[in-house]
């Protein structure tokens, strides 16, 4: 095994007793979707499921909702952005709760009898039923299966101000809509970044992803979570190349002395991003190796000038020292990326 993932299921329950100290009497809804952020959806929701009181799953399809039923998992499970009719069968047989948010989902759904949650836009822009249909929509879901209303935050992280103004937008609606079907629901608007404000008037859960999995989703968020998540590859060459030569495709670093590199097999087809390349680093015995070169899709070429370094030495593409924030940060994206584009073909280890 030349390159792999060690998933340390503990530091889940860590981070998910740590955000649960910031939420009031609010619950958790875990977000597994895209295999729990490339953690394994299924390892995950077994381990919160039997460790945790986390109450509901969130997947973002009616296949990864059907998955996670065909392997236990029996707490409410959500499916937040596929439409109704494209998983009417689904819904029926592993008692999946779709996410309605469209006029023709609530038909479909009143039709044929399955409950379902209802998603209005509150700034966001992508799914939901606008506020400006409020009225309209408020009869629509009487009489019907309606067990839960949710929106989403697009800049919690970093407008704070349109943030305060989505949540009285969105509570507003949600008190014309308790006072129209007399009864409360499942309410959830915040994500992972929005928990630090400590909304918590008439919510009753909050939709926990990146946070669950130990990356922080704004600077000043107020506790300090565990990486889940340790990718690691093995140095399969070292050898050391004169003045003047260069590295990997197009030649981007020349050496400009001589200079001990090693090979490691981690590429962009593992999910090192090429943006990386010339830029990034890895960590080998401890020590920072810089990238040289381009990113290959199956290699990366590093500097090992002054590291004790041999072949079949181990690689770190990122642990607690070498966090998926910090090579977000580097190759100019957000750690959700970095954290999903670990490649299936990279093993994963599940550790408790």
């Amino acid at each position: 095994m030349v390159r792999w993932a060690e998933i340390y299921l503990n530091r889940i329950r860590d981070n998910y007793s740590l955000i649960k100290s910031l939420m009031g009497k609010k619950r958790i809804i875990a977000v597994v979707k895209a295999n729990a952020y490339g953690h394994g959806s299924v390892e995950v929701a077994e381990f919160l499921e039997k460790n945790t009181d986390v109450e509901l799953f969130a997947v973002a399809t009616f296949d990864e909702g059907r998955e996670l039923r065909e392997r236990g998992i029996k707490r409410k499970i959500i499916v937040m952005s596929t439409p109704i009719e494209m998983g009417v069968k689904e819904a029926l047989d592993f008692k999946l709760t779709p996410v309605v948010f469209d006029f023709e989902g609530i038909k479909l759904a009143k039709e044929l009898g399955i409950p379902f949650q209802v998603k209005v836009d509150t700034g966001m822009g992508r799914l939901g039923f606008l506020l400006s249909d409020q009225n309209r929509l408020i009869e629509e879901l009487r009489f019907s299966k309606v067990e839960g209303v949710m929106s989403h935050f697009p800049s919690a992280d970093e407008d704070e101000e349109f943030t305060r103004y989505q949540f009285k937008s969105f509570i507003s609606f949600v008190k014309k809509l308790n006072k129209a079907l007399k009864r409360q629901m499942c309410v959830h608007i915040d994500n992972s970044s929005a928990v630090r404000f400590k909304f918590n008037s008439l919510l009753t859960h909050s939709r926990i992803g990146i946070a669950l999995y130990g990356s922080k989703p704004s600077k000043d968020f107020p506790v300090n979570l565990k990486q889940v998540m340790e990718v690691k590859s093995k140095v399969i060459q070292v050898k050391e190349l004169p003045k003047g030569y260069g590295i990997s495709y197009g030649r981007t670093y020349v050496t400009k002395k001589r200079e001990k590199v090693a090979v490691v097999a981690f590429g962009y087809a593992d999910g090192l991003m090429r943006s990386l390349s010339n830029k990034g680093y890895l960590l080998v015995n401890g020590e920072k190796c810089k990238i040289r070169g381009r990113v290959c899709m199956d290699m990366t070429v590093v500097s090992a000038d002054g590291v004790p370094v041999s072949k079949g030495d181990v690689a770190v593409v990122s642990n607690e020292d070498l966090r998926f924030d910090e090579i977000a940060d580097l190759a100019g994206t957000i750690p959700y990326e970095v954290m999903c584009g670990i490649s299936p073909r990279v093993k994963r280890i599940f550790l408790s």
